[in-house]
C-alpha cells in the first residue's frame, strides 16, 4: 500500500468537519471529491468550502488567486459510489454514531480497492467497533480525528482498531505531517482518544465551578485563557509541570506540591452526567458572556485570533527527543 502518492481524496459527509477537510486538502493541492447524500447539504458544500478558502487567502495562508485554484480542485457529489472512484484516500465525516459510520465503512469496503486507506473523523468512537462492519479489508481502516476548524488547527489524532495494519498508522502519520498537520498516535484505542478526554476533564470541572456558584462563566473561562491557556499554546500539561519543578523537574514538583494536588483532586466532583440545573446555569452565563454577539460572530473572531496565534507560533515546537535518540 503506497501512501506517498496520494493526490485524490474522497471526503464522505459534507457537514462542518467534511467541508473543513475539503478546505484543507484542496488548499494543500489535492483533488477532493466531496460527497453527501442529502441534496441540500451537498448543494451548500461548495459554497462553504469556497468561503473557507477565501478566508485563508485573505489571511495569507494562500497566495493571491489560491482560493480560486483550490476551489477548482473540488467536486461535489450526492453519491458515495461516484465520489470514491479513482481516489487514493477516503476521509469519512458522517454522523457520529456506530450505526452511521458502520454503514458507510461497510459500503466503502465494498467500493474501494484494498490499497485505499479509510480514515474516520470520529471524535471518540472505537475503530474496532466500526471495523466489525467491514467484511473485506478492515486492516486499512483507522481513526484520523481532526480539530475544528480543520483547515486551521493542526492536530490530528491517529487511532488504530484491533485489526488495523500498524504500518498504515505510520504511513498516514507521515502523510499528514507532509501536509503540515501535527499528528499524534495512540498505542491503543480508548473512547474519546487524547484531546477529548483531556478537554472533557477540564470542561467538567469548569461546569461544576459554575454550577456550585464558585465563579461566573466569564471568570472561569478567564482563569484558563489568561493563564495556563497561554502555556498550552506552547506545551502540554506534562511538560508544564516538569518545568514547574525547576531543576528538579517533575519529581521535585510532585514531592513539593503533590499533597496539595491530592487535596484538590479529592475536593473535585467526578459526576458522569450533568447535575440538575447545571445546563441552565451554564447557558445563562454564556449568554451574558457573549454580550449580545451571535455564535457566528464569535466564531469568526475566534478564527481570526487563531490565525494570529498560528503566525506567532509558526515554526515553533516544544522541545522533544528526536526519534531514536
Amino acid at each position: 500500500m503506497r501512501r506517498d502518492a496520494i493526490e485524490r481524496v474522497a471526503v464522505i459527509g459534507a457537514g462542518t468537519i467534511g467541508t473543513g477537510w475539503a478546505t484543507f486538502y484542496t488548499a494543500k493541492g489535492l483533488a477532493v471529491r466531496l460527497a453527501d447524500e442529502l441534496p441540500e447539504v451537498a448543494e451548500a458544500a461548495a459554497v462553504n468550502v469556497a468561503a473557507n478558502l477565501r478566508f485563508m487567502e485573505e489571511q495569507g495562508f494562500l497566495s493571491a488567486g489560491g482560493a480560486a485554484a483550490a476551489r477548482d480542485r473540488l467536486q461535489v457529489f450526492e453519491s458515495t459510489a461516484a465520489a470514491v472512484e479513482g481516489v487514493e484516500l477516503v476521509q469519512e465525516a458522517v454522523f457520529e454514531s456506530y450505526q452511521a459510520k458502520g454503514a458507510v465503512f461497510a459500503l466503502l469496503d465494498e467500493l474501494t480497492p484494498p490499497e485505499v486507506p479509510l480514515a474516520s473523523s470520529s471524535s471518540g468512537l472505537l475503530m474496532t467497533e466500526i471495523q466489525a462492519s467491514m467484511a473485506r479489508y478492515p486492516e486499512r481502516a483507522l481513526i484520523a480525528h481532526p480539530i475544528h476548524p480543520v483547515y486551521l488547527v493542526p492536530l490530528v489524532e491517529l487511532v488504530p482498531g484491533a485489526r488495523t495494519d500498524l504500518e498504515l498508522l505510520g504511513a498516514m502519520r507521515a502523510f499528514y505531517e507532509r501536509l503540515g498537520k501535527v499528528p499524534v498516535s495512540l498505542n491503543r484505542e480508548v473512547p474519546g482518544y487524547l484531546e477529548n478526554r483531556l478537554t472533557a476533564a477540564l470542561w467538567r470541572e469548569a461546569i461544576d465551578l459554575v454550577h456550585q456558584g464558585v465563579a461566573s462563566v466569564e471568570d472561569v473561562d478567564r482563569a484558563i485563557w489568561a493563564g495556563p491557556g497561554l502555556r498550552y499554546a506552547l506545551m502540554g500539561p506534562l511538560l508544564i509541570y516538569h518545568l514547574g519543578g525547576g531543576e528538579g523537574g517533575v519529581r521535585h514538583f510532585v514531592e513539593h506540591l503533590g499533597p496539595a494536588f491530592s487535596d484538590w483532586w479529592q475536593d473535585m466532583n467526578t459526576w458522569t452526567e450533568l447535575p440538575t440545573g447545571a445546563l441552565d446555569a451554564l447557558e445563562q452565563g454564556l449568554q451574558r458572556a457573549m454580550d449580545s454577539r451571535s455564535i457566528s460572530e464569535v466564531a469568526a473572531w475566534r478564527d481570526g485570533q487563531l490565525v494570529k496565534l498560528l503566525r506567532a507560533l509558526a515554526g515553533s515546537r516544544p522541545p522533544e527527543a528526536e526519534p531514536g535518540s
